[in-house]
């Protein structure tokens, strides 16, 4: 449709919601009166009503008596990217639900160069809050844990619980990169977007306390509706990610080297 045939309400309600989406408007911040938005588009009130009616609709803005309209509350959910797994902190009450839509064994894609097996646990899953679709995630796995887990197994639950249980191994440190993608017209089937449309992908990979690699990850998150939280302590200076678990594992080897010299003596 060209730009003279959408309808004046939709350009006003389209250039607010950027305006929001861009954050130039912060939640809490007042909104621009009916007047004032007359007067800056050149257009009646009613056309103003229109478009503040759609923006109201979709939760972006919210009456306050006595003051006006003011920027709402974005509808979100965060995660605390320091954190291993996918623990999300959903607002409200969102239930969040897993589905596995792959679980199968594959040969190693070569980049994954940490896991040494020639053949791979591949599972893609579908994570959802709250009924709406945040994140598509293929995870690789060593091809041993397709043994102790499946794909029935992986659906609504942690799958660093299951291998904590299922095989006593514990995520002991993990390192994670965050980038913006666009979406691809298959990712945007899988995430109910538009091809285009603005993704957060998470890479990383886990370690259990022995320092092997437990999986290796790529998660696509909703742009519009996942935001990463990392909270920084004090400034101290800190150890690389896994070196606490490495000083413990010395600890005890030189424990046992001490111990063993005791019998030999």
């Amino acid at each position: 449709m060209s730009e003279r045939r959408v309808p004046l309400h939709a350009r006003v309600e389209r250039a607010l919601r950027e305006r929001l989406t861009s954050r130039d408007l912060r939640p809490g911040d007042l909104f621009p009166s009916e007047a004032a938005l007359q007067q800056e588009f050149e257009v009646s009130r009613s056309v103003v009503r229109q478009a503040l009616a759609t923006l109201e609709a979709d939760g972006l803005i919210r009456k306050v008596q006595g003051r006006g309209s003011v920027v709402g509350e974005p509808r979100e959910v965060h995660r605390d990217v320091l954190r291993s797994g996918l623990r999300l902190e959903a607002g409200g009450d969102g239930a969040v639900t897993t589905q596995v839509t792959s679980f199968e064994e594959v040969p190693r894609p070569d980049h994954l160069v940490s896991i040494t097996s020639d053949r791979v646990l591949q599972v893609e899953r579908v994570r959802s809050v709250g009924g709406i679709v945040l994140s598509f995630i293929r995870t690789w796995l060593p091809v041993d844990v397709a043994q102790a887990i499946s794909a029935d197994d992986l659906v609504d639950a942690s799958l660093h619980q299951l291998l904590a249980e299922r095989l006593d191994r514990h995520v002991a440190a993990a390192g994670n990169q965050i980038r913006a993608v666009v979406a691809t017209e298959t990712l945007a089937d899988r995430l109910g977007v538009e091809p285009g449309s603005p993704l957060l992908l998470l890479e990383g990979r886990s370690v259990d306390r022995d320092g092997v690699v437990l999986e290796v990850f790529s998660t696509w998150h909703r742009g519009d509706f996942a935001a990463f939280d990392v909270e920084a302590g004090p400034l101290t200076k800190r150890r690389p990610s896994g070196e606490d678990e490495r000083i413990e594992r010395l600890k005890r080897t030189a424990r046992d080297l001490l111990a063993e010299l005791e019998q030999l003596r």
